[in-house]
């Protein structure tokens, strides 16, 4: 139409197909991605299809110009492009807006500046030149204005029936929004509806009342920052307030989904805000006040999950947090056990140690603090969870440990007592209740080996504590069972390079579980107070089998400290000697510096009767315990037995070296012989050799055999 009045100077006409396809074009690349554009889930992608629109509408524009007849056209290509330009951005602009600015009038002006900019920019840069001798078809511009006319009236008619079907509609909904206004008002619930735009749509007088609102505001229109503004202004809010405001209502839009949370008043009230995205873009937000809902919750939750007496969390309540912070916290449990506190209750009454557990639980938070959380499981064991690493979690049971140590004042008795702590952490555990049962072993840990003591739970040790239950039981008939026997180890003396006796050593062949390692099972035994039976059938079995032994062979027998300490040592090695008739020479009975330390006049005292026997006394694993020097001036011994980890780091440790060397001068400056343990190459035996040691030991002279599979005493070669 505008080109009717662009030259009036020219006679033109319009080619039909063209211009049809052009209405096509409008269709196709204009009509459809703005169809779209709503659809589509991401900002930019709503802009890249207002893009394509926006050059949809020059395609549109260009494909229309190619129809004109009767004329030469040219075009700027400064201004071709600007018109592109101004499509496409235009469009981009109006499909990508945010909500919040996407008002109705903005989309207009924006889709009217990229139509109109695009064509008028499009016409100002092109040219039109007069086709001679044309003058085209007769009567074609009245043609137009014959058209022209009868859509400007069929505009006009279709104008006026809008008029009269909106006045219906307008009334319909007048009467429509009566009713939705009073059935909004009478609502128990504050209600806001918020339209992709984020304007509101909707609200009702209970959402007035609930922030304090007149009766009489309109907020309809308002967006969310000028809601926010409002009620700012009503309650004198600061601008730190107002964007906290800000950001949770603009967090409540964003939901996808519906969605419950409980909001907390600036007066206490406690709403359940119930949040409902709309199919449209908009959301519907509801308040309910549960205040009395969450306070009658509260003080069931606290009888349910709270100990009457220390007021701390009770075992429930400590279960129920770890299970809430094990997949996204990382914490340590510290199970307390109290100590003497049943004496305490004996001693002094119950009202005396109900008085002791809450003055327990008040440390215990001191100790545990503000990120700490403190349970009390029942009687006299408590909880504490600490969050952070290892280090500190030892340094809270630490803390602990001297916190509950400090004597307690109850009215005029002072009271002291201890406790022992267990520790797991989730890194070691499943789940709550596998931490909890971790932690529970680490505690028994804790009191078997004494009060006042912290164990961390090590993966294994479940299985460790069930072995080893396992192992005692089954140790208790392993002798009567045959499982048990005895394998020796040559020693042999460098002098002559021959055999000069053998060490006994103990092996237990499980009928399930094979071979289990001595280093396994003896300190189990010792522990259990078992070693000191298996001690005496080792010292029998050792005296009997080495009579079979050719010449004067000597058995070794280790005996442990705990063995040491029992009155029963003295009979079981002569017994041993009468029973079996070796003579009491060849036996040898050898102790390591530990059992020395524990009691070291007893065990001289012991010693010294063995030695009455004819029984020779060596000295294993030297240089390893304490004060081996005051050992060799202070006990009767007749062999040292220098420990393997000297001998396996002399060749390349001059400080082994040296020990080595000092060790074999005193020895021989106090006529010990001395005896070195571990040989396992021929260099090491040549060191030896060159030190002056008069016996050696280790995998290169012979591994431990059992007696039978001895054929002949061994020798070295020459």
């Amino acid at each position: 139409m505008a080109m009717l009045g662009y030259r009036p100077d020219m006679m033109l006409s319009f080619a039909g197909g063209t211009t049809a396809f052009s209405a096509l074009v409008a269709i196709l690349i204009v009509g459809l991605p703005l169809a779209l554009a709503p659809l589509l889930p991401s900002w930019r992608v709503r802009a890249i299809a207002g893009a394509v629109a926006g050059l949809g509408i020059a395609a549109m524009h260009y494909t229309g110009m190619a129809a004109i007849q009767g004329c030469m056209q040219s075009h700027s290509m400064p201004l071709s492009i600007l018109a592109v330009c101004i499509g496409a951005c235009g469009l981009a602009l109006a499909c990508g807006l945010p909500p919040r600015l996407a008002s109705n009038r903005m989309i207009c002006a924006l889709f009217t500046s990229a139509v109109g900019g695009t064509h008028f920019a499009g016409i100002a840069g092109m040219t039109l030149q007069h086709v001679a001798g044309y003058n085209g078809p007769p009567h074609e511009n009245i043609t137009l204005s014959v058209f022209t006319a009868i859509a400007a009236g069929v505009l006009f008619l279709g104008a006026f029936l809008t008029i009269l079907t909106a006045q219906r509609f307008d009334a319909q909904e007048l009467a429509h929004s009566t009713v939705l206004r009073t059935a909004l008002d009478n609502m128990s619930n504050g209600l806001v509806y918020l339209d992709n735009t984020d304007r509101v749509r909707l609200y009702n007088r209970c959402y007035l009342e609930i922030y304090g609102l007149p009766l009489d505001s309109n907020l309809t229109g308002l967006n969310s920052d000028e809601i926010i503004e409002v009620v700012g202004d009503r309650h004198g809010w600061t601008a730190t307030r107002r964007q906290q405001a800000r950001v949770r209502l603009n967090a409540w839009r964003d939901i996808e989904r519906f969605t419950q949370i409980d909001y907390v008043l600036d007066d206490g009230r406690i709403m359940e805000v119930e949040i409902r995205p709309t199919m449209e873009g908009g959301t519907v937000i509801t308040f309910d006040d549960v205040t009395a809902d969450r306070e009658a919750q509260r003080r069931i939750t606290e009888l349910a999950f709270c100990d009457p007496l220390t007021k701390l969390p009770n075992r429930r309540a400590l279960t129920s947090r770890m299970e809430h912070d094990f997949s996204s916290r990382r914490f340590k449990l510290l199970l307390i056990d109290l100590d003497r506190f049943k004496q305490v209750n004996d001693s002094y009454g119950h009202a005396t140690g109900d008085q002791l557990l809450i003055q327990v639980a008040d440390r215990l938070n001191e100790v545990a603090g503000p990120e700490g959380f403190v349970a009390r499981l029942g009687g006299d064991e408590m909880a504490i969870l600490v969050y952070g690493d290892q280090e500190q979690a030892i340094a809270a049971a630490n803390r602990v440990i001297e916190a509950l140590a400090t004597p307690f004042q109850i009215d005029q008795v002072r009271i002291t007592i201890g406790c022992s702590v267990g520790l797991c952490c989730t890194d070691d555990a499943c789940d709550a209740g596998e931490l909890m049962q971790f932690s529970d072993i680490a505690l028994y840990e804790s009191k078997r080996k004494g009060r006042g003591r912290i164990s961390c739970y090590t993966p294994g040790m479940l299985e460790t504590v069930a072995e080893r239950i396992q192992l005692e039981t089954d140790m208790r008939t392993a002798i009567e069972r045959g499982e048990m026997h005895l394998a020796y180890q040559p020693v042999i003396e460098l002098t002559d390079d021959r055999v000069i006796g053998y060490e006994a050593l103990i092996r237990w062949t499980h009928p399930t579980l094979g071979m289990i390692s001595p280093a396994k099972f003896i300190p189990l035994a010792e522990e259990t107070g078992q070693i000191v039976a298996i001690g005496a059938w080792v010292l029998q079995e050792a005296c009997r089998q080495a009579t079979q032994l050719p010449g004067n062979l000597y058995v070794a027998v280790n005996v442990s400290p705990v063995q040491f300490r029992s009155p029963l040592l003295l009979s079981d090695v002569t017994q041993a000697l009468a029973q079996s008739g070796l003579s009491a020479r060849r036996l040898e009975i050898e102790l390591t510096e530990t059992a020395i330390v524990e009691d070291g006049r007893q065990i001289a005292d012991m010693l010294t009767a063995i030695r009455r026997l004819g029984v020779t006394v060596a000295m294993d694993d030297f240089g390893t315990g304490y004060s081996s020097l005051a050992h060799l001036r202070d006990l009767p011994l007749d062999r040292i037995k220098v420990d393997r980890s000297f001998v396996a780091t002399a060749e390349t440790d001059r400080h082994s070296m040296a020990v080595l060397e000092g060790i074999t001068h005193i020895a021989r400056t106090m006529n010990v012989a001395i005896l070195a343990e571990g040989v396992e190459t021929a260099s090491q035996l040549q060191l030896m050799r060159q030190i002056g040691c008069d016996a050696v030991q280790g995998y290169l002279v012979g591994r431990p055999e059992r007696l039978k599979q001895i054929e002949a005493p061994m020798a070295l070669s020459a």
